[in-house]
């Protein structure tokens, strides 16, 4: 199984490595405001080190991103069987048409008699209070208009445990700890399955899913050797970074501040 993953992996780092590839320091906005305090709180010494450190928070936000969308469009529906719910797909199979139904992802149909609903969530930290509201709610709705014909939803959290989840996912299923939030109990329909045990759940109880697909994308990595690539290439960065900044640099080597926020806004 896992050597399904390792191309689909490979593909996906080359798209990444493709952003750092075609990225130019001009396409990438400064903050005048936060640039001393990231020069001053990472200790860099030349804008060569800044242009590293906002490259590299730059890119982990798509980095982040995408992974999420490799598990959610390409790992889940051609490794593990789930039923990606697209458009074209909703609107072809009713009743996931239904506005109530975009915030389950996937259906499973090869794990119990009845089809289980899955949405996916990334990390304890993915939905905060205002989404967790939204989740009860249409979940309610489902479960009144479709109980007979699913077995359970599932909410499946890639990353983490369920003993660091945060109470989000409890109200989510309609238990209030604290706080009274306008949230139904369907806590008897709704699951939360996290880290090792989602991964386990969605492959027929296998245990070792989450080692199998660690695998696939070290021996991925190992077969693109794009470690090297990479370091040339933010070293490139940096230096592009540092030249077109640099005439920002006073002749006691600190950094003129006002300049580069006059330069920025005017």
């Amino acid at each position: 199984m896992w050597r399904r993953y390792v191309t689909r992996s490979c593909g996906w780092v080359n798209n990444r490595m493709n952003k750092l590839r075609t990225e130019r320091h001009d396409t990438m906005s400064l903050n005048p405001f936060l640039a001393p305090i990231l020069y001053d709180l990472h200790n860099a010494e030349n804008f060569a080190e800044l242009g590293t450190l906002l490259l590299a928070g730059h890119l982990m936000t798509g980095h982040s991103t995408g992974f999420g969308k490799l598990a959610d469009e390409r790992l889940l529906p051609n490794v593990f069987g789930t039923h990606k719910l697209t458009s074209g797909y909703r609107s072809k199979n009713v009743p996931f048409s239904a506005s109530y139904f975009n915030e389950i992802d996937h259906v499973i149909t090869h794990l119990s008699p009845k089809p289980i609903l899955l949405s996916l969530k990334t990390s304890r930290w993915t939905i905060q209070l205002t989404a967790a509201m939204e989740l009860n709610a249409a979940f309610v709705k489902i479960i009144e208009k479709h109980i007979d014909q699913f077995e359970q939803i599932v909410v499946g959290v890639s990353i983490g445990n369920a003993a660091e989840l945060s109470d989000k996912y409890d109200i989510l299923r309609g238990i209030n700890r604290g706080k009274n939030h306008d949230v139904v109990d369907i806590q008897h329909h709704v699951h939360v399955l996290a880290g090792r045990s989602f991964w386990a759940w969605i492959n027929a109880g296998e245990q070792a899913t989450q080692d199998w697909i660690l695998e696939g994308i070290l021996a991925g990595l190992h077969e693109s050797n794009y470690r090297k690539e990479g370091h040339l290439l933010l070293a490139s960065f940096s230096k592009a970074f540092n030249r077109s900044y640099d005439k920002f640099k006073k002749d006691d080597g600190t950094i003129d501040w006002y300049a580069l926020l006059t330069s920025i806004n005017g």
